[in-house]
């Protein structure tokens, strides 16, 4: 007797398994390059806002196109219901919060997030739209947006002040300004922030640290925003059991199972996966 033929996946059961390794691959690398971010790695911010914008909004489509599936017998919405979603993090972000009272999965609702956490979403939205290309467009002088990296730049300065220990805070401060004491009279500071201002020697040597400080907390709120997130995503994603023997998208959720909210956990770990 000759073995049973394996069953045929539908294509879009394999068009979402391919989006979720890019949602994935997109949001790890997006958290990664966040770690390593700071005043003298400042490319490591904008491949970090590339990343997890994409991340975020592919993730916040895929809710949105399996509801609709759900909703619709397995029909996917069409080319432009999608393309009229555009790319507003926010927009979808609000929309999956309303997918999620009506599925009884509930998800915070930005005005429940805390203004640092807000901040951080509209920066994403505010990318994936308009900002991403802030430095070829204030080129020729028709900018739209405010700079990303100077948005940046004030995020880390209220995530230092919100959720930094002042202790570790004042102990990278001290060491800065005892070498910048040491060396004043011998070196001549030529850089720049986030906001493009002159460093003084001691900020350059202070900065590094303490973005290493803020940058943590902020992959942690990232990482706190994400999680119910993905909890709706498996929620919607059970679906697929409803309709038959060969389901019509994979369990979506099982591409984020590296995402663990636990907070010692999240602020040690420098590489994502």
């Amino acid at each position: 007797m000759s073995n049973p033929s394996p069953p045929a996946f539908p294509p879009s059961y394999m068009l979402l398994q391919q989006e979720g390794y890019l949602i994935s691959s997109s949001l790890t690398t997006g958290l990664t390059e966040l770690r390593a971010a700071h005043v003298h790695n400042k490319g490591a911010f904008y491949t970090a806002l590339f990343n997890l914008s994409v991340g975020f909004e592919r993730l916040l489509k895929a809710i949105v196109i399996i509801d609709h599936m759900l909703d619709n017998g397995l029909a996917v919405p069409t080319k432009i219901q999608l393309q009229a979603r555009g790319h507003k993090i926010v927009d979808l972000y609000d929309e999956c919060e309303r997918i999620g009272v009506k599925r009884q999965l509930h998800i915070p609702s930005r005005t429940q997030l805390d203004a640092i956490d807000q901040e951080l979403l509209l920066l994403l939205s505010d990318f994936a739209r308009v900002t991403r290309y802030h430095n070829l467009d204030a080129l020729s002088a028709s900018q739209n947006g405010a700079d990303p990296l100077a948005r940046w730049g004030q995020l880390i300065i209220t995530i230092l002040s919100h959720d930094v220990p002042k202790r570790q805070k004042d102990k990278i401060l001290a060491q800065a300004n005892i070498v910048a004491t040491a060396i004043d009279d011998v070196t001549f500071t030529l850089m720049h922030g986030l906001d493009q201002t002159p460093l003084t020697t001691s900020e350059a040597l202070s900065l590094p640290g303490l973005h290493e400080q803020a940058v943590r907390f902020a992959v942690l709120r990232f990482v706190k925003i994400l999680s119910p997130v993905r909890d709706l995503l498996a929620g919607v994603s059970h679906g697929a059991y409803g309709f038959g023997p060969v389901p019509a998208f994979p369990q979506m959720h099982e591409f984020l199972e590296w995402l663990w909210d636990d907070r010692q956990y999240v602020l040690r770990k420098k590489k994502w996966p």
